[in-house]
């Protein structure tokens, strides 16, 4: 004789997400982390992959391996942003003379302000990180 199930236990189960829902979830996930990557803004990511931000912070804080491609995310932003600012304090930035809405000449302008901070990133942490 076969016990029947109790209703209330399964009724209180959690279901499974529906396969087209985890398929949204996922889209908006990758598209979080890349924008991510690519401004740097918490904020405007999540807007961007159409969530609230409280519910990135609420994937973030339960799944540890979205935690460890949001750090990579931040971290490689960093690197670029470094990364132009070391080339602009190298190479400076060109400006350009105008006549009547026409470019003339230009000229490279250094900014010692942006070379100053970029030896401040090196003296805070030698290592780079």
């Amino acid at each position: 004789m076969l016990a029947t199930p109790n209703v209330t236990e399964f009724i209180w189960q959690p279901q499974p997400a529906p396969a087209r829902r985890r398929h949204t979830e996922l889209r908006r996930r990758v598209t979080f982390l890349r924008e991510l990557q690519r401004t740097g803004s918490v904020m405007y990511s999540a807007a961007r992959a159409g969530i609230d931000r409280r519910t990135v912070y609420r994937w973030r804080d339960r799944d540890e391996r979205f935690r460890r491609r949001w750090d990579d995310a931040l971290s490689r932003r960093r690197d670029h942003l470094l990364d132009r600012g070391y080339a602009l304090a190298h190479m400076g930035a060109i400006r350009y003379f105008t006549r009547n809405g026409h470019p003339v000449s230009s000229y490279r302008r250094f900014d010692e302000r942006l070379l100053m901070f970029m030896i401040n990133q090196l003296r805070a942490s030698p290592s780079g990180e």
